[in-house]
């Protein structure tokens, strides 16, 4: 007769829906309207407008799911223009003006760096190019224009040289429905929501512009462990992750391409 010994262990903690890994850029799939459209045909057309434009943005507030989208396209965007580089820029929103300037031209350095690096007909992906000087994007787009491949960028605003491919925005029915996705398998957290009800705490959906800091406040209302929150993922600003669009080299928080 054989016996066996298991260690008794605590039951795991029920997950907070609003953490990080439930609600970074590629955990949830982007949606272009309302309607449920056909997202494959949505990014086929950014990507025939890239094509077309050479130098394409996507433009939207913080929070609205630019870098979400990116992560949707990543697979997309290898496909079609192979050898390319990613580079995230994000920053300490509460630095000096000094800093502010130095950071700036570190960016500059850091993504000429990483475009040098890009092969022929392949694509150089900025997320957060507002944080780039101006003379930094022209050395970019003259570079990119030089050396044959495209440059897809993110930003809060549009920037001159770059074609205006997709806006994205929130609305109080997009919110709904990511929403409930997000609770979908978290009974807990449902509970808990629907106890505060529309509590102090929990914002009007129609004013909110910012779905980020709406999964952080979410995260404190709900409290079901100590994952780590929404708002800690970092936003678009300092140069410290390049990311080749290639399977053996991709951050956390990239998708498998």
């Amino acid at each position: 007769m054989c016996t066996m010994s298991h260690e008794l262990r605590q039951p795991s903690q029920p997950t907070n829906p609003f953490s990080s890994r439930h609600t970074r850029p590629g955990a949830i799939p982007f949606r272009f309207d309302l309607n449920g459209s056909d997202r494959a045909g949505h990014i086929a057309r950014i990507l025939a407008d890239l094509r077309q434009h050479r130098l394409g943005l996507i433009v939207g507030n913080h929070g609205t799911g630019k870098s979400t989208l990116l992560h949707n396209m990543a697979h997309a965007l290898q496909e079609k223009f192979p050898g390319g580089k990613w580079i995230q820029l994000t920053a300490d929103p509460n630095r000096s003006p000094i800093a502010v300037v130095s950071n700036m031209l570190q960016n500059d350095r850091t993504t000429i760096e990483t475009q040098a690096t890009v092969s022929p007909g392949g694509v150089l992906v900025i997320d957060g190019a507002e944080q780039l000087s101006p003379w930094g994007r022209f050395r970019i787009r003259r570079r990119a224009q030089q050396a044959g491949h495209v440059c897809l960028a993110t930003a809060h605003r549009d920037l001159h040289g770059f074609h205006v491919l997709h806006r994205t925005k929130v609305t109080a029915k997009l919110i709904e429905d990511l929403l409930a996705e997000l609770l979908r398998d978290h009974p807990n957290a449902r509970e808990k929501l629907a106890k505060v009800g529309k509590a102090d705490s929990i914002p009007s959906f129609a004013d909110v512009t910012d779905v980020r800091e709406l999964w952080s406040r979410l995260y404190d209302v709900v409290g079901l462990s100590s994952e780590t929150p929404s708002s800690e993922m970092p936003e678009p600003g300092t140069s410290d992750n390049r990311i080749d669009l290639r399977p053996d080299a991709h951050p956390k928080n990239c998708p498998d391409l």
